[in-house]
This record gives structure tokens, sequence and C-alpha cells, in this order.
């Protein structure tokens, strides 16, 4: 039976190559269930060079856990080739309880008013050395509580770790004009400047951000271009770390993801 068909289950997307579902966890709690399928000859090809897409999220999400940053919290990860699914990578993180997205609130007129705490998050991020990669307001859950709202990062799969901090770098560059791009709709720009200062940008960061947005193109190919930067900063990075550390550049030993049967 197809995700969202057993009892319990409750099918959240459905797309050619992505389906996700949650489903209760035996210890109470629903887990998220996030299945990539992947295509025979490109995906193993495109390994060489980049983790897989599930992989890639686990480490980040891990990586975001031991820094203290809300985020939806990785279970485990999984690849190969099972049932209807074919080839496939699967990724299961703990479901963020009470939590509706950010996209769907900012339909809602006077939900959400300041925004300030979510960019101190987004500092947070940056600070530790990832980048998000598709930091829209679709991917970012917020909790309500008392009226004051918490923010949760989630769907980490374009996302990239470096060995230090990238705030003011073209990746969180990227990250911002991601997010401020959606949201310049749906408040004055005097409240979202304020937001870019509480992040952590200086008056002539602010013009310049807003500069950049109004060049800014949200959609293909200029998103994939951006993220192959992102991707192929981070090897150099990572490929730097590792010399500097007198390993030759090999990458340090981990043990084996499970392979589905």
């Amino acid at each position: 039976m197809a995700p969202g068909g057993e009892p319990g289950e409750i099918l959240i997307k459905a797309e050619y190559r992505t389906l996700v579902w949650s489903e209760a966890l035996p210890g109470g709690g629903r887990a998220i269930k996030k299945v990539y399928r992947r295509r025979p000859f490109y995906d193993p090809l495109r390994r060489w060079f980049i983790p897989y897409r599930a992989e890639r999220e686990f480490q980040v999400l891990s990586h975001l856990v031991q820094h203290g940053i809300p985020c939806s919290e990785p279970l485990s990860w999984s690849h190969g080739r099972r049932g209807p699914h074919g080839l496939h990578e699967l990724l299961v993180t703990r479901e963020v309880e009470g939590a509706t997205a950010l996209d769907r609130l900012l339909q809602g007129p006077g939900t959400i008013t300041d925004l300030a705490p979510l960019l101190r998050l987004v500092r947070r991020m940056h600070d530790s050395g990832v980048s998000h990669g598709g930091l829209a307001p679709r991917n970012i859950l917020v909790t309500l509580s008392l009226g004051v709202p918490a923010f949760h990062i989630i769907d980490m799969s374009y996302s990239c770790i470096f060995p230090r901090g990238i705030a003011g770098t073209r990746m969180a560059t990227f990250d911002l004009l991601d997010l401020m791009y959606r949201m310049r709709p749906h408040f004055p720009a005097e409240r979202c400047n304020a937001w870019l200062a509480a992040y952590g940008l200086d008056e002539s960061g602010v013009r310049q951000l807003n500069a950049a947005l109004e060049r800014y193109r949200p959609k293909r190919p200029w998103s994939h271009l951006r993220r192959g930067e992102t991707d192929l900063r981070a090897a150099i990075a990572r490929l730097r770390g590792r010399r500097s550390r007198g390993d030759g550049g090999n990458p340090p030993a981990v043990p084996p993801a499970a392979s589905g049967t």
C-alpha cells in the first residue's frame, strides 16, 4: 500500500521524484519520512562528487542539533532499492509538534508581525557554517506559545556545511536573498530593513542586499547556478581543511548507511 494509506499515515507530498508522509513513532510523537527517487545512471554518477541528498540533509540537521539551532530532528537515513520506489534515498526526521509552515501564516495578516527572531536564527545557522540553499518560508516552521513564535528550519537537501562561519559570504547572501525576496511583499521595507539589522547587517550591508534583491531571480537556471557555486565552494573548503590537517585530502572513515531491501 502506498504511503498515506496505512492507518495513522498522512500523505504530505507526492511528486514524481519526492514522496513525503508522516506516521506515528513507537515511543510517541510522529516521524516525517521523505523518499527521493533516484535516476539509475545520473544519480550514481553524481554521487562521486556530492553526497546523497538524504545523507547531506541528515548530516546538516545533525550539525544544527549539535549547535542548539531549532530544526527538524534527524533520526536516520538510508538508500537502496525497495518496493515501488525502485532506487531511492530515505530520510526520517521527528515531526515538529504543533508547527505550521511560515508561508501559510503569511497568508493571514497579523499572525506573524516580528521576524527579527527568525533573522537572528538564520545568523546563528550561518555562524555555525551552514548554508541552507533553499531558505523559503515553506522551509521554516513556526510554533506559537502564548502568541510568541518560535522558528524551526527544515528541508536541508540543498544545504552545505563549511568548516567555519559563512556570515558575510556569498553563500549567506544567497540565503538572505531567498528569504527576503519572499518576505518583502508582506511587510513594509522599513520593517524588513530592521530585521536585516537584527541579522547583523549594517546600513551599507542592508543597502547592498536591497540592491541585489532588485536583480534577484528565484527560478531556474539562476537557482541552480547559485546552488552549484555553493557546492563547489563547500567542496574546495573541505579539501583545504583536509590538507591542513595533513590527511592528504582523504575523507575520514564513517559508518556506512543502512541499505534498503
